[in-house]
């Protein structure tokens, strides 16, 4: 078993295999040789497809940058891996802090994508057709030349009597209006970005509850202590905490959550654009 450990931890694979075994080293032992016949490659590609869209999601995130504390309504996916997706659907939808999935078709359009001509690259193969050739790309629909080219490397523009390669063209992505788009080969993610009141408010939340953990590390707690916040913020903080307030308490181990009316001696927190000051203490010493 430290054998697979090797490459990774070294030190650490030593010093158990020297503990459990009391040989002379790992370093001395044959690596492991793989049982093929356990090797399951349906689940390993189910997976696969799992991990892409989560990927997917997140990069969709960092793009619109939207924090993955803040939680999103709606993630829309490929309906044709609607199977594979149920079979995780907790799963992704706590990687990718989104309430709901929504299966749509291939030609759903969550984006657009406009095709031009590369004139550095075009330019001096196709000379005097470069203005026909242009003209030809903006009648075109983006999401066919892109199928082509992923599907045979070429799009034939039958009319001129051109077969276009990827390097050809400069495709500019145009998302819908309140959608963040990803994709990644033949799978795709579409965030709704609509931040709503009570997603706010459950981001709000969030935010408080990672701020209140930072804090009582810096102040060297144990894991198990109990503990009163006391917070100085705006009323918008004040209704994310009244709606969540037993979610506040159980993920920090809080009794209380007291506003105050002051936010002197109190450390200040940006709570999703919002400065929120917080001051926490064990409960013994109160």
């Amino acid at each position: 078993m430290h054998n697979w450990l090797l490459p990774f931890a070294p030190y650490l694979s030593e010093e158990l295999f020297i503990n459990l075994t009391g040989k002379e080293s790992v370093h001395l032992t044959d690596y492991p040789l793989s049982h093929q016949e356990v090797i399951d490659l349906e689940l390993e590609n189910r997976m696969q497809v799992v991990i892409d869209l989560v990927s997917l999601g997140r990069a969709a995130r960092n793009a619109c940058q939207i924090k993955i504390r803040q939680p999103l309504e709606k993630m829309y996916l490929p309906a044709k891996y609607k199977d594979i997706v149920e079979s995780m659907r907790e799963l992704i939808l706590e990687e990718v802090n989104i309430h709901n999935l929504v299966y749509v078709s291939e030609e759903d359009d969550f984006v657009q994508y406009e095709v031009k001509p590369q004139f550095k690259i075009m330019g001096p193969k196709y000379g005097k057709q470069m203005k026909a050739i242009t003209e030809a790309l903006s009648k075109l629909k983006g999401q066919e030349v892109l199928s082509a080219f992923n599907s045979s490397g070429v799009y034939h523009l039958t009319d001129l009597g051109i077969d276009l390669v990827p390097e050809d063209v400069v495709v500019q992505i145009i998302p819908r209006e309140s959608f963040v788009f990803e994709s990644m080969n033949d799978k795709f993610v579409a965030l709704d970005t609509t931040l709503t009141p009570d997603l706010l408010q459950e981001g709000y939340a969030r935010e408080l509850v990672n701020k209140i953990q930072f804090t009582r590390k810096e102040h060297d707690f144990d894991i198990l202590d109990r503990i009163v916040v006391e917070w100085y913020g705006d009323d918008d903080i004040q209704a994310a905490i009244d709606k969540y307030n037993d979610y506040i308490k159980k993920e920090t181990l809080c009794d209380e959550l007291r506003r105050v009316n002051s936010s002197q001696n109190m450390q200040v927190y940006d709570i999703n654009g919002k400065e929120v000051y917080l001051k926490i203490y064990k409960v013994e010493n109160k």
